[in-house]
């Protein structure tokens, strides 16, 4: 008796931890997009933004995947033009509702934003804006889809 229970124990220690090592549902997809947006020539990256926030009102640091869409031929530098949050600040002028201003962009800026974002269909954790690149730290929901991000993107390049 007691050797079927060891047995048994075993068994589903072994079964277990191979199940367990197992990908979840949200890891293949979140690993389906991050590769679509590899082949579609995006630059994926995990990191940490840390946000001014004695200047800005921003109090959380923003720890996500980037997706980069680089001007083609102009790899090098680029001055940053704006850079967008979406958490509550207080520099919040001609945004749509949940975002705010970190480095303050013009009015046409802030129209290009309000104009691209229905086509997001994602919620925006940051948004970096350069002379020669447009980095997007979007949130990755289940409506998330790489042809969106990149369409978005393209409207700030």
């Amino acid at each position: 008796m007691i050797f079927w229970l060891v047995l048994a124990f075993v068994i589903l220690t072994i079964f277990g931890s191979v199940y367990w090592l197992k990908p979840s549902q949200r890891d293949k997809r979140l690993s389906g997009l991050r590769l679509d947006a590899i082949r579609s020539g995006l630059q994926i990256r995990q990191f940490t933004f840390k946000p001014d926030s004695a200047k800005t009102g921003i109090r959380d640091d923003i720890t996500a995947t980037s997706y980069t869409l680089v001007r083609p031929g102009n790899q090098q530098g680029g001055e940053l033009k704006f850079r967008v949050a979406g958490q509550p600040g207080w520099d919040t002028d001609g945004l749509p509702e949940g975002l705010c201003w970190h480095n303050q962009g013009s009015e046409q800026d802030a129209e290009k934003i309000r104009q691209a974002w229905p086509a997001l269909q994602d919620d925006l954790l940051l948004l970096e804006v350069y002379e020669n690149r447009v980095v997007l730290m979007p949130a990755e929901r289940k409506s998330a889809s790489v042809a969106a991000y990149r369409h978005f993107m393209e409207q700030f390049l």
